[in-house]
């Protein structure tokens, strides 16, 4: 065991883990190529492996009693599945992964990443890192149903995928992933109805600009201003 390793990636224990070059330096076969739509995992499986996103984006999301979607995560390049199965006792999967976009996703078994990180314990901060991450967000979504209207659950939700996944352009911030207005919905826990209010005052407001299932987000600082 390198300590110095598991010192100075302590000292950075914010910074989020890069499970690129992680994957590119243990994993040599080609990725899993996935549709759009289809299923990866199901919840209530064991897959007893990791799954990484190369490329594309990923809902995570469990079925309501009604049969709609309650969407808990989503997830883009550089992120992780699978990893609470990996860890829980029972290794069940929690919630179903669908291909929002074609996607690239590797794979690693358990017992070969059990076995990397014996051998460097440097990248079990890493994968504290992710619970630290999750624990996050999830708490921020909590907070929102309880304390903040839609519109700011809205903005709250594209502040994140900007911040997160966008790609920018001078001011501007490219969100890459096409969402529906009933998909945004899903996320923030919402009908589709009134979400499409909150947009149209977002952009009303020169916040973003939608066009054909793409968003821009024109000033982040009025978006989390509401969030």
């Amino acid at each position: 065991m390198d300590k110095t390793k598991v010192v100075s990636r302590l000292d950075k224990i914010w910074e989020p883990a890069d499970f690129v070059s992680f994957f590119e330096k243990f994993i040599k076969r080609p990725p899993l190529k996935i549709k759009r739509g289809n299923t990866i995992l199901y919840q209530g499986d064991q897959p007893n492996r990791l799954y990484f996103i190369k490329s594309g984006f990923v809902k995570l999301y469990r079925l309501s009693e009604d049969g709609k979607d309650a969407i808990v995560y989503l997830y883009g390049p550089g992120s992780m599945l699978g990893i609470r199965a990996l860890t829980s006792k029972d290794k069940e999967l929690k919630h179903n992964a669908e291909a929002l976009t074609d996607a690239e996703i590797l794979t690693l078994p358990r017992e070969d990443y059990i076995k990397i990180l014996s051998e460097n314990s440097e990248y079990l901060i890493d994968l504290l890192n992710i619970f630290i991450d999750r624990l996050n967000y999830s708490e921020q979504k909590i907070e929102g149903f309880i304390t903040k209207d839609v519109t700011a659950r809205v903005a709250n939700f594209l502040d994140y995928l900007g911040v997160k996944f966008g790609t920018r352009k001078g001011k501007t911030i490219s969100i890459p992933v096409p969402l529906t207005h009933q998909q945004i919905a899903e996320f923030v826990g919402s009908a589709r109805e009134t979400v499409t209010l909150a947009l149209n005052k977002l952009e009303k407001e020169k916040s973003i600009k939608m066009g054909k299932g793409k968003i821009v987000l024109l000033d982040l600082r009025k978006l989390q201003k509401y969030s």
